[in-house]
């Protein structure tokens, strides 16, 4: 449940599928303004009255979290590579001294994850965000993102192959997005296990595929916990999927 009213904001913003910049037209500021709303623990009275004048909204609309809890957020995203084909630069990747190649990994905190599932597709949105280093065999190319995983969805102890399986909560799932076009030929859940899967109604989910129904556009997720029961979930519904390339244990401060 958000804390305070930057992030009420968002949440508002999310569940009426208003993107970042399609807010800054609405409010007349810049895209940069609306982040900086999203990290605020008090807006003015000044920006809440033009919020609510200019989405002919009530404060309740904006302020309330009755339905928070129907978006549910398995999954943090921290940023691999650079997004939807911006090309990698050399500034983002050293050498330490043995040789080994270091990539920048910019962080969005917890703060900050729940505004991904609005402003992802904004280039703007990875500006200025704390980095961690991750060791990497090459320079990467493409859309990769990296998600530190919450909740206890594939976490599962009845045996101990299921339990070698689990991810737990603070491990970091590397992802490949993959394309839209893609999705209309079936997935490759043979030859990967996990995806994250950014649903425009129920939030950042990190699943197995375990059925992909390609003529009807269908896939089912199953959660390692069965407390968690098999979804279908319609692709006109998703945003983003990422196939897991890498499981890791983030090293903290």
């Amino acid at each position: 449940m958000p804390d305070y009213q930057g992030e009420y904001f968002k949440t508002f913003l999310y569940r009426k599928r208003i993107a970042v910049t399609e807010a800054a037209k609405i409010l007349n500021v810049s895209r940069q303004t609306i982040y900086q709303y999203f990290n605020s623990k008090n807006l003015t009275r000044e920006v809440v009255s033009n919020i609510l004048q200019k989405f002919e909204v009530t404060e309740s609309d904006v302020w309330s979290s009755d339905d928070d809890n129907a978006i549910r957020i398995e999954a943090k995203p921290l940023r691999l590579a650079d997004p939807y084909s911006l090309d990698a630069t050399n500034e983002k990747f050293y050498k330490l001294a043995d040789g080994s190649l270091i990539m920048q990994v910019p962080v969005i905190t917890q703060r900050a994850y729940a505004g991904y599932l609005v402003g992802f597709a904004d280039p703007e949105f990875y500006d200025d965000l704390e980095t961690i280093p991750l060791p990497v065999e090459g320079v990467h190319r493409g859309s990769y993102l990296a998600f530190e995983v919450a909740g206890d969805s594939m976490v599962c102890l009845d045996s101990i192959e299921l339990a070698e399986q689990s991810i737990f909560p603070g491990r970091i799932a590397i992802g490949r997005d993959l394309p839209k076009d893609k999705w209309k030929y079936r997935l490759h859940t043979h030859t990967t296990d996990t995806w994250v899967i950014v649903h425009r109604s129920k939030g950042i989910l990190i699943k197995h595929i375990s059925g992909h129904d390609v003529e009807n556009g269908i896939i089912t997720i199953h959660s390692l916990n069965p407390a968690y029961e098999d979804e279908d979930l319609r692709l006109q519904d998703i945003e983003q999927i990422f196939s897991v390339v890498q499981i890791l244990i983030r090293k903290r401060k």
